[in-house]
């Protein structure tokens, strides 16, 4: 694992200081806004000095607007497959066949790694940098069609409508669904939303990656099962499809914010 680690610090570092979308802006910022009501002491000031005083919020979308540097073709676009693993109807993320680029699970794994065992190796840039996917990848190991199906580039190959307008299944829960369910700006989101008590935090908190994109594997095949059901070509999604939806989006960017917290301060708090 070392070994791995340090290969790919040292892939990195050659490559410069890197997408695909899943939440939008609102979502990520959601996840990662729960996630800082959530850190230690100890997290905070570690991540405050990291990020130049910066929060994990005003990073949360980072790894997708990268894309739009100049650097993304020659210094990040190796993470471009990071943002998603993709399961086909009848199968789990341990028999799909694995991308040898890496995966929202597999990269998670791989970052945590570095950042929880051999912090004192990565340069500054790294820390900086694997805090800023790790914040991102999180939120995006939640969205239920970064658990979509290979056979439909994760729900980009499903056609749908959102209120009357062309569009696709992957694009309805990269950031459709979370702007017309609710007007709220990510700050209310977290008022509204943040309301559990410790017990069920600690519960949540549990499981490794596989485990918690297990749970959004599920998710996407019921909002698969869900629209195939419907009978239609195109069809029209609209207030039904928030209305019946609305309780697995909250569910999903709740424990993305407090997994965040738990991958988080598991990380700083022995440093």
């Amino acid at each position: 694992m070392k070994r791995i680690s340090i290969l790919f610090a040292t892939v990195f570092l050659l490559l410069g200081n890197v997408v695909a979308l899943a939440w939008g802006p609102t979502g990520h910022d959601v996840v990662a806004a729960i996630a800082e009501k959530h850190l230690t002491k100890k997290a905070k000031k570690e991540i405050n000095k990291l990020l130049d005083g910066k929060s994990i919020v005003y990073y949360s979308s980072w790894m997708d607007n990268i894309q739009n540097s100049p650097y993304w073709e020659q210094s990040y676009k190796i993470t471009k497959t990071w943002h998603y693993a993709n399961v086909d109807k009848g199968h789990t993320y341990q028999t799909m066949p694995k991308n040898e680029n890496g995966d929202v699970v597999s990269s998670l794994q791989m970052l945590t790694d570095a950042m929880e065992n051999h912090y004192s190796e990565l340069t500054d840039s790294m820390k900086v940098d694997y805090l800023k996917m790790i914040v991102h990848m999180v939120a995006d190991l939640h969205c239920p069609m970064h658990a979509g199906r290979l056979s439909d580039r994760g729900g980009n190959g499903t056609k749908v409508k959102w209120f009357g307008q062309n569009t696709s299944l992957h694009s309805v829960w990269d950031s459709k669904i979370v702007e017309s369910s609710r007007k709220w700006s990510y700050s209310e989101w977290v008022d509204q939303i943040d309301r559990t008590g410790k017990s069920y935090k600690k519960k949540i908190m549990g499981g490794s990656f596989e485990d918690w994109f297990t749970e959004t594997v599920g998710h996407s095949n019921s909002i698969y099962t869900y629209v195939e059901n419907l009978g239609k070509d195109n069809p029209n999604l609209s207030y039904q499809f928030v209305y019946d939806f609305f309780p697995v989006l909250e569910r999903q960017l709740l424990h993305g914010g407090y997994r965040l917290a738990y991958v988080l301060n598991s990380i700083f708090d022995g440093k």
